[in-house]
């Protein structure tokens, strides 16, 4: 807005930038509520109703709070190690794409373990 009121940027720049940026917030929100909820709800199906409880609480309270912390942990340490958030870009596009990896990874193998213990399940209803 400074930029604006000091007459360096034209507001239609502006208004593209605000567009774009209110796209990509509500594409990001709508992938995360059609996809990303489902998905995570779904992982607890197989279990016991003590593990979902468990598992979610854990998961829903621990997990968020140690995420955020987190990421603003590593945010503030590359601020002060490299002096501003711009100047730490390439050591971000490192851990954005390592997290990334390391997601796709763990996705993977809950993955695996759904479908064992899903497998395991029918077995054992098939059985009775």
């Amino acid at each position: 807005f400074s930029s604006i009121l000091v007459g360096l940027d034209s507001p239609y720049r502006l208004k593209i930038a605000v567009t774009f940026g209110m796209i990509q917030t509500l594409l990001s929100k709508t992938a995360k509520y059609a996809l990303f909820d489902p998905t995570t709800q779904m992982s607890y199906i197989p279990l016991d109703e003590e593990s979902k409880v468990k598992g979610k609480a854990a998961i829903e309270v621990v997990g968020s709070r140690i995420g955020k912390s987190g990421g603003s942990l590593i945010q503030q340490g590359l601020v002060l190690v490299f002096g501003n958030i711009i100047n730490a870009a390439p050591v971000l596009v490192v851990f954005y794409y390592s997290v990334l990896a390391w997601w796709i990874l763990s996705a993977n193998r809950l993955s695996e373990l759904f479908y064992a213990r899903t497998a395991m399940m029918q077995d054992s209803k098939k059985k009775k």
